[in-house]
């Protein structure tokens, strides 16, 4: 499948025009003609967005905090992957593994998949089993926007710390390309092509297309590849009516990788480089999404869309995920567990917007509905499956002579099917804004849910589950000035009880919605050019009658239900643009977390995080990047240390169209923990890192 994508890269790219001389300066990501834009670094840059609201309301008229991480900065700090990228923004923090598909984030005080809802261009693409593996490359990426607090009155359930929208850049009519190579230390590499063009009077298309390849920094078999493909075309039907299509392929061999035991809460030195998976692991994701919208504008007060969507996702787990060290020569390796997912999404969605002649009220009105296949095999002892694994199956290895060994010499348990879901959603939301006064606005939405579940489990009782809900958020806005606004809103979410809408549970089959609210006040400011933006924003959310997978089981159907968790804290961010050749950003958040009565929740949740960072361009010649990301201790049966990476790089424009860029990642190899696996084993973050990147523009 790989080799078929670089084959059909290629081909559409010298189709389109392959080599053409240089036309304009770029000094970060694509800039047409002689023009040079100066992107922001920050995440307080942008005014636009479409994520915080459905009637286009910009950043300053939003009751809620918006960031936007700008895909041309993305792309300069050589950010290769969605995780990395919206992990910039205030309080979002990683706790990826591979049993979550490499992609989970927690915000404001809560993790799992449902803490964040991940969006491609505005799609809720619903995650199975606590996994999400699309969208997950940034090469293709004009934008990430990141929603605080409950999403689900747009997005429908989850989403109780926000939401993170990966919008994708659209064709243009006018000529413009990229491509870049990368090469670095652990066998790192990477190439990147952007085309775009047009067709004919009224049609433009773009073909984007990246591979990163690397050995890693763990060993034996630390090997990865990621590899994307998108093609996508826009027509102008007339002034009124537009018409787009987009075909995102990705596949994913991703790192094999599950972490290594700790010992009495810290590193085991002689460990951190070693990989303890067995030699034949398997950790693959495959992901096809296609996309048709129409936009149509019948006047200015008047517009409507519809979109259709599909993404069909094929993974697999072959792996030994647990480790547990019980002497200084001996490691029992638990969990040798085979699984599969082969799921395919299909859903539609239509948005009515009207205004009035005054603007005095803008309103939306819209329906979505979605159907959702999910089958599942496994290895796992069931009724269907006798000779499946029980979870008490182990090896023990010498990890001071460590000899991977096979899946097998472990289990010999069959991989066979197990269950299959199937998922009918729909959906009636609205939203409006009311203007009180010239500074004065009220700005509230409704959405309500319905979710049909059905599982079929082989040899065992299917699950019939449904389950509705309705939430809301109110809000009030009032300009300070052109360019500040203060802000409260009250907002409502949810979550479904099994954590994931797909795949349902036995054990919470009759249980409603879990339900959210939030109260938020913030304080928001831009500018247009040079100058000094700034965000504040105080939260409180409380959730009740949660559910969270345990941490001390690989069993999926294990989990700990709390009665309550609240969380209270605050955000703020800036972005100091002095001139178009230096720029200092930054951003910071703290909370308290607690389950009333219990004290501080054992999730591993940071209380503290921050991010800052300084671009610095030295005449037209060179340019300087330096960031820093700290994320606190994370407390749970075995609190992961703190830690502070700073990357940096430095780019050489060598002409217009050529720059020169040599980067390190983790600048002080900081040994440090990006999240864990079991309370037992940490997943050690990448060290220091050497790369340079060459790009050219045309």
């Amino acid at each position: 499948m790989q080799h078929e994508k670089r084959i059909l890269a290629l081909a559409v790219f010298t189709a389109c025009g392959g080599y053409t001389s240089a036309g304009f300066a770029q000094t970060t990501g694509t800039n047409n003609g002689n023009v040079e834009e100066v992107t922001v670094f920050g995440t307080q840059g942008a005014r636009e967005s479409t994520t915080g609201s459905r009637l286009d309301l910009t950043v300053l008229e939003t009751p809620a905090t918006v960031d936007i991480i700008d895909g041309d900065a993305i792309r300069a700090r050589m950010d290769t992957n969605v995780l990395e990228a919206a992990t910039r923004s205030a309080g979002f923090t990683n706790e990826s593994n591979p049993g979550n598909g490499s992609s989970s984030i927690g915000a404001r005080g809560f993790s799992g998949q449902g803490a964040v809802t991940k969006l491609y261009d505005g799609t809720n693409y619903y995650n199975a089993a606590s996994t999400v593996t699309f969208p997950f490359d940034t090469w293709s990426v004009e934008r990430v926007e990141v929603l605080k607090g409950p999403a689900s009155v747009l997005y429908g359930e989850g989403g109780i710390g926000g939401a993170i929208n990966v919008i994708p850049r659209k064709p243009q009519r006018s000529r413009q390309g990229d491509v870049r190579l990368i090469a670095g230390e652990d066998g790192t590499q990477f190439i990147g092509v952007d085309y775009t063009n047009a067709l004919g009077d009224s049609a433009a298309f773009r073909v984007d297309y990246s591979n990163s390849q690397a050995d890693n920094w763990v060993e034996p078999n630390g090997d990865s590849e990621a590899e994307m493909l998108a093609l996508a075309v826009q027509w102008d039907v007339s002034d009124d009516l537009v018409l787009s299509a987009r075909v995102d392929s990705g596949d994913q061999d991703a790192l094999r990788y599950f972490g290594i035991p700790n010992e009495n809460g810290d590193f085991v030195r002689d460990f951190v480089g070693m990989n303890f998976n067995v030699s034949d692991s398997v950790v693959s994701y495959e992901d096809d999404s296609v996309r048709v919208k129409a936009e149509w504008e019948a006047s200015d007060n008047f517009g409507l869309e519809a979109e259709v969507y599909q993404l069909t996702s094929d993974r697999m787990w072959k792996n030994a995920e647990a480790y547990f060290l019980v002497a200084p020569d001996e490691l029992e390796r638990w969990d040798p567990l085979m699984i599969g997912h082969d799921m395919e999404h299909t859903g539609l969605r239509t948005n009515l917007s009207f205004s009035s002649s005054g603007d005095g009220v803008r309103a939306s009105v819209g329906f979505e509905m979605n159907d959702v296949t999910f089958d599942r095999p496994t290895n796992f002892r069931t009724p269907a499956n006798p000779t499946g694994i029980t979870f008490d199956e182990f090896d023990v290895v010498d990890p001071t002579n460590f000899v991977p060994g096979v899946l097998a010499g472990i289990t010999t348990a069959p991989f066979l099917p197990d269950n299959s879901s199937d998922l009918n959603q729909w959906a009636v939301f609205g939203e409006a804004q009311f203007n009180l006064s010239d500074r004065l606005s009220l700005v509230g939405a409704l959405r309500t849910d319905d979710y049909d579940t059905q599982v079929v489990r082989l040899g065992r009782a299917g699950i019939d589950q449904q389950v509705d809900d309705v939430t809301g958020r109110m809000g009030l806005v009032f300009d300070l000035s052109d360019d500040t606004a203060l802000y409260g809103q009250y907002g409502t979410g949810s979550q479904h009880p099994s954590d994931s809408v797909v795949t349902g549970s036995v054990l919470n089959q009759e249980a409603d919605m879990i339900k959210s609210e939030q109260l938020e006040v913030g304080l928001k400011h831009q500018v247009d050019g040079t100058g000094f933006a700034w965000t504040v924003a105080l939260f409180d959310i409380t959730k009740n009658n949660l559910v969270y997978d345990d941490p001390t089981s690989g069993d999926p159907a294990d989990v700990i239900e709390v009665g309550e968790q609240t969380s209270q804290g605050i955000e703020v961010g800036f972005t100091y643009t002095a001139s178009e050749s230096f720029q200092l950003y930054g951003n910071a958040s703290t909370l308290d977390s607690e389950i009333p009565g219990e004290g501080r929740p054992p999730f591993y949740i940071p209380e503290q995080t921050a991010n800052l960072g300084l671009v610095w361009g030295i005449g037209d010649a060179v340019r300087i990047i330096t960031d820093a990301r700290y994320v606190g201790d994370r407390f749970g049966g075995i609190p992961i240390p703190a830690y502070t990476v700073v990357d940096a790089s430095v780019r050489f424009n060598l002409g217009e169209s050529f720059g020169l860029t040599v980067k390190a990642d983790n600048l002080f190899d900081e040994l440090y923990a990006t999240s864990n696996y079991y309370e037992e084993t940490w997943l050690v973050g990448k060290p220091r890192t050497a790369s340079i990147s060459f790009d050219f523009g045309f």
